[in-house]
């Protein structure tokens, strides 16, 4: 009727619809139920608590409520550890849709993957839900398992035995575990770590009371209003680094933290660039050596391209600033020279865009400032200038 029309109108109008006379009823009843949903998702997501949330997630399914969906998963993926070991019972009644999306996420960080194995096969095993294996087993992450766990599975589980998709994936995880060197180039789905949010890290450098500190940090970010950022609270100790050194660079390449060069101190308090580099894996929170640059750096600049690191420049151990470049291959576990800048250069700038390294500004050998930006394209393994800096850097 009219009078039906004109009070559906009044309420678009409320809105801020325009054009109410072309708008059908459907489209009305669309807005309206958009904004019911959206109202009752706010509402449940006050309430979600340790008691309801299978309850306000069949809510969530039944009505269509994606916002309320993402809560309760997001709220299982935070107390899963917690439902693990107090209610076990609870967790093996878990609908199937609700636990695969809770193994998918990369904030499930409370349980180790060991752990979300054996809490998977539990829930299979109970009632018999095996005809979910296929589905539910490709999102453990067999590559953030440890060797001896994987050759378990392989050896001796029958579920593993009797999933394909699941062997294949404990064979590619083997795989990587026995390619060491080359792990950076091998990143998949199945052994990209879960984490809560991106991380900062600080590693090496100098302090007042010690010359070169081994120290790798990192920054968690605190729930709390009002803290004070950067304070020692919110900065937490990981594996120290192989040695103490400072002037050095850090690169990422698959989730893998690469610390090169710099400068040590010897046992007779003498300083001098070096040629090493190691490795960080916050996997398993480890350190392992990679093969030494052919050349002592220190200021320089160290930049991730492709399948390579590069290292540009820097002076080396006599003090003497370095034209060289080279790169180090993962899969190969070492460096080689490549093309040399036209000129000697130190204390620069550097960073990788568009899968270009950047270089502009340092010093030369001579002690000249330069206000040059530099570009090395990998694909034409070339180095060219483009337009100077306004300024000398």
């Amino acid at each position: 009727s009219h009078e039906c029309h004109d009070i559906f109108i009044q309420g678009v109008h409320c809105l801020h619809l325009k054009c109410c006379h072309a708008i059908t009823m459907n489209t009305m009843r669309t807005v309206f139920l958009s904004h019911a949903s959206f109202s009752l998702s706010l509402i449940l997501l006050q309430e979600l608590n340790g008691v309801n949330y299978l309850e306000l997630y069949r809510v969530a399914d039944l009505f269509h409520l994606p916002a309320l969906e993402e809560a309760v998963v997001g709220f299982l993926v935070e107390h899963l550890s917690e439902l693990r070991q107090n209610r076990q019972d609870e967790a093996l009644q878990l609908p199937y849709r609700l636990l695969r999306e809770v193994l998918k996420s990369d904030r499930l960080t409370s349980l180790s993957e060991e752990e979300i194995w054996k809490l998977l096969v539990l829930w299979l095993e109970h009632d018999y839900r095996y005809q979910y294996a296929e589905d539910l087993l490709q999102h453990v992450r067999y590559g953030l398992m440890d060797i001896p766990a994987l050759h378990h599975l392989a050896n001796s589980h029958p579920l593993v035995q009797s999933c394909p998709t699941a062997a294949a994936l404990v064979d590619e995880a083997l795989d990587y575990h026995h390619a060491t060197f080359a792990q950076p180039l091998r990143q998949s789905s199945s052994t990209r770590p879960r984490f809560q949010s991106l991380t900062l890290y600080i590693a090496g450098g100098r302090k007042r009371e010690v010359s070169r500190v081994r120290e790798l940090r990192y920054f968690h970010p605190s729930a709390q209003e009002n803290v004070r950022m950067g304070g020692g609270s919110n900065w937490s100790e990981l594996a120290p680094m192989p040695t103490g050194r400072s002037h050095h660079c850090i690169a990422v390449m698959g989730n893998f933290l690469f610390v090169v060069g710099g400068e040590v101190e010897h046992a007779t308090g003498r300083t001098c660039a070096v040629r090493t580099a190691c490795r960080y894996d916050p996997r398993g929170n480890r350190w392992i050596e990679i093969a030494p640059m052919k050349a002592c750096r220190e200021h320089f600049v160290l930049g991730a391209l492709g399948q390579y690191l590069y290292a540009v420049g820097g002076r080396n151990e006599l003090r003497q600033v370095l034209p060289s470049v080279e790169r180090y291959c993962p899969k190969r576990n070492k460096w080689m020279f490549v093309q040399p800048f036209d000129r000697s250069l130190s204390c620069h700038a550097g960073c990788v865009a568009d899968d270009l390294l950047w270089v502009s500004g340092g010093v030369t050998n001579t002690a000249q400032y330069q206000n040059r930006l530099m570009v090395y394209d990998p694909e034409q393994v070339s180095i060219r200038q483009l337009n100077q800096a306004h300024r000398n850097i």
